[in-house]
């Protein structure tokens, strides 16, 4: 494992524009150890959901993540942001800001909020733009799973 100075020394020495693909590599990584999968079975675009990450270890890779990146993150990351690599975009945008050239990531659609921001006033789906009785969103889901977890 990285140590958390680590990965956020490698992410800060290297050229703003590779910044995602050495978070991807890390993620990739991550997945490797964690769920004993070979190498050329993971892609930057495969779903964590379809991998076998289920809530506790998103909880997981997400707290691995707030200390190797040194900033809290939402506990709904891996859900809003389903592949290593809109993850990794993502996360370079909390972690550097628009210090790589690119701007951060949008939030996702379902009322999610960026790490740091509080949640919109009057629950998740405040100001989202989905008709009631739409599909339930990533942090919806997300929400609800956990509820069935004694954390």
């Amino acid at each position: 494992m990285t140590s958390a100075l680590g990965l956020r020394a490698r992410l800060t020495a290297a050229n703003p524009a590779a910044r995602p693909r050495v978070l991807i590599e890390y993620l990739l990584q991550q997945l490797r150890d964690e769920l004993g999968i070979e190498g050329d079975e993971l892609h930057p675009r495969s779903r964590f959901e379809s991998l076998g990450i289920d809530s506790k270890r998103a909880l997981e890779l997400k707290e691995r993540l707030d200390e190797e990146l040194g900033c809290v993150l939402r506990t709904t990351l891996l859900f809003d942001y389903p592949t290593p690599e809109s993850l990794a975009a993502y996360l370079v945008g909390v972690a550097f800001g628009d210090a790589g050239g690119a701007p951060a990531a949008a939030p996702p659609a379902g009322g999610a909020h960026l790490a740091g921001e509080p949640a919109r006033a009057g629950g998740p789906d405040a100001g989202s733009t989905e008709p009631p009785g739409s599909p339930e969103s990533p942090e919806q889901r997300l929400r609800r799973k956990l509820a069935s977890y004694d954390v």
